[in-house]
């Protein structure tokens, strides 16, 4: 799938156990790239001034997921491990003005749509 080079944030909402994050191309008016998270164990969205070590890291694009960050770490810490059985994966959306990670169990559901 073609992901935009450098999306900005359009909309983020939750709707029946998903979080749905919208990103558009200043290009592309009527269409959106949709990012359903089927429900997410944490979540947190960073003005991307705010996150501008992460910024400097060259293996940083668009979209990424690992099963290793200071997040999940952070995330295992908080919840005492009741998580640790589970296999846990941390995206990272990159935008041109936003950084929006996600915890999840699963892989997200990846769509261009229309407006």
């Amino acid at each position: 799938m073609d992901l935009p080079n450098n999306p900005f944030f359009y909309e983020m909402y939750f709707k029946k156990g998903k979080q749905v994050v919208l990103l558009k191309q200043s290009d592309l008016v009527d269409r959106c790239l949709k990012i359903e998270f089927n429900n997410p164990l944490a979540y947190r969205i960073v003005i991307e001034s705010g996150r501008m070590k992460t910024l400097d890291n060259p293996s940083i694009y668009t979209f990424c997921k690992t099963d290793a960050s200071k997040f999940l770490e952070w995330f295992d810490e908080e919840s005492y491990g009741i998580f640790d059985d589970l296999l846990k994966y941390h995206y990272m959306v990159c935008t041109s003005d936003n950084i929006i990670d996600v915890i999840t169990l699963q892989d997200p559901e990846v769509s261009w749509i229309n407006l």
